[in-house]
């Protein structure tokens, strides 16, 4: 059997996985985007309930697939909640838009402390102010920059020429931001 490990990480993502289970994308530092299985955990008796929603920053303890990247969660220890994006339309949507860049440019098993942190350090920013058109370039140029694909003054082209698309909620936040 393998053995188990433990990672802070950022539910980025998350998808029903039969009638009880979800299957989790997160972003962690060492090991870039990462997929657990989350067995039982939609039943209303799982020890994990109420710890598995998007944006949440945790520290997980998981098991590594064997044949596949989908792992299998066994603890979550959450560190922070970020509550206060959940109570204003334009900081939820400008977390959504970070989270799904961020999952649309790691790859798992690739490190990406530096992603990660940006990502920790909008969400928390986010919790205190409202996004800006200023605070959605910074984070669009510096995953650029971390993530070491130019973009000469145009992030969101680069982004775009590297991924292949732009994340659908971008249209929506800019619109929001007027």
């Amino acid at each position: 059997m393998s053995t188990a490990e433990t990672t802070e990480a950022i539910l980025l993502r998350r998808a029903r996985f039969g009638e009880s289970s979800y299957v989790l994308v997160w972003l962690a530092p060492e090991h870039g985007k990462l997929r657990t299985a989350a067995r039982g955990t939609a039943s209303r008796d799982s020890k994990l309930r109420g710890r598995l929603d998007i944006f949440y920053h945790a520290e997980i303890h998981f098991v590594p697939g064997r044949k596949s990247d989908l792992h299998a969660l066994r603890e979550v220890r959450l560190v922070e909640t970020w509550e206060q994006l959940r109570g204003d339309y334009a900081r939820l949507l400008a977390a959504s838009y970070f989270a799904e860049l961020c999952d649309l440019l790691s790859e798992p098993g690739h490190a990406a402390p530096g992603l990660f942190d940006l990502l920790r350090r909008a969400l928390g920013h986010l919790c205190g102010n409202r996004p800006s058109r200023r605070s959605v370039e910074f984070f669009e140029t510096e995953a650029c920059r971390l993530l070491g694909f130019g973009h000469a003054g145009n992030a969101l082209g680069a982004i775009e020429e590297h991924a292949g698309r732009i994340p659908s909620n971008r249209r929506r936040l800019s619109a929001a931001l007027v």
